[in-house]
């Protein structure tokens, strides 16, 4: 009776010690929360009513930036705007999963000194509605609405991990919008359609909202090899479980799904390449990745591969600043 007695208080404080552990980790959330919705406010997006609904972004020219120090720190002359005597470069950041206009400004921030930076939610993301399915060729068209209305003529497109594929897709479909090409640590395309296609390429329903995702994080973190603070950066989930759950079902599995409307050897602009071989969301390398096994379907094809830094290819920042800078200036 007695190690009864024992074994019935272990339980009780093993369950005592879980609510407590639950209590902490709630109350954390919630002033995460209230810190990531003041980080929001800060970026001072705007939203346009397109064709189909809503799309919110972060529009940045040179002239907008002040002294932060998160510019390139060079003295090299920068962009202008139009009729002040200089022409103006526009980078269009596509983020990647779990992202909004947020991510996509933060992608390419350290270029804000130089380029005009135009940082939309894609479908689903903080503000942006979803058109028809969400593929990703109506995501190129929406975005290609969105420069309609901004009197943008052409870009330089850059991609991020899922934001990659609609990425390809806008050079694919609008090589007369398109400079270039930019792609960081980027979804591939394959080299033939494979037999089987899973019915989700990304994480599911259950873990894309606040709670579940700040609880299993550490986890989460282990396995892709991320940093403890980025579970920060995707809050509030609840403004981006629509967009997650899209990208899921349809964005990443796109370049699988429809094999045939990627025709990557046909592409007419220039592309720069970006990635880490130790990336474990976008792996480098074959079985699990595609990107190695694809480069060579890119015609006119400029790429730099690290041999550490993960998926956010941390540690070369300043290189990849440069080279994108070179491949600006190379094709403007």
């Amino acid at each position: 009776m007695k190690k009864m007695k024992i074994g019935r208080e272990v339980v009780a404080a093993c369950a005592a010690a879980v609510a407590a552990s639950a209590l902490v980790s709630a109350r954390q959330l919630k002033r995460a929360l209230c810190e990531a919705g003041v980080r929001l406010a800060a970026y001072g997006a705007e939203t346009a009513m397109l064709s189909y609904g809503r799309m919110t972004y972060v529009d940045r020219r040179p002239s907008d930036e002040a002294s932060d120090g998160k510019g390139l720190s060079d003295e090299r002359p920068r962009n202008k705007r139009p009729g002040d005597g200089g022409s103006e470069e526009v980078v269009l950041s596509a983020h990647g999963l779990y992202g909004g206009y947020d991510q996509a400004y933060e992608n390419v921030g350290t270029l804000s000194s130089r380029y005009r930076i135009l940082a939309p939610s894609r479908f689903g993301y903080l503000g942006s509605s979803v058109k028809g399915e969400g593929t990703p060729r109506q995501q190129a068209e929406a975005y290609v609405e969105l420069l309609d209305r901004l009197k943008i003529d052409r870009v330089f497109v850059l991609g991020t991990s899922a934001g990659g594929t609609p990425a390809i897709r806008f050079a694919l479909d609008f090589p007369e919008r398109t400079k270039g090409l930019i792609l960081y640590c980027s979804a591939a395309p394959w080299n033939e359609k494979p037999a089987k296609i899973p019915r989700l390429m990304g994480p599911p329903p259950i873990v894309n909202r606040d709670l579940p995702m700040w609880l299993a994080f550490p986890l989460y973190r282990r396995v892709y090899g991320m940093g403890a603070d980025v579970v920060h950066s995707m809050l509030p989930l609840s403004k981006r479980k629509e967009g997650a759950d899209l990208d899921a079902r349809i964005t990443n599995r796109d370049m699988a799904v429809s094999f045939e409307e990627y025709p990557i050897e046909e592409m007419q602009v220039p592309v720069l390449l970006l990635h880490a071989r130790d990336d474990r969301v976008a792996p480098f390398e074959a079985p699990a990745g595609q990107v190695e096994g694809s480069l060579h379907r890119y015609p006119n094809l400029e790429k730099k591969i690290f041999e550490k830094g993960g998926h956010f290819m941390i540690g070369h920042e300043r290189e990849i600043d440069a080279k994108v800078v070179n491949f600006i200036e190379k094709h403007r």
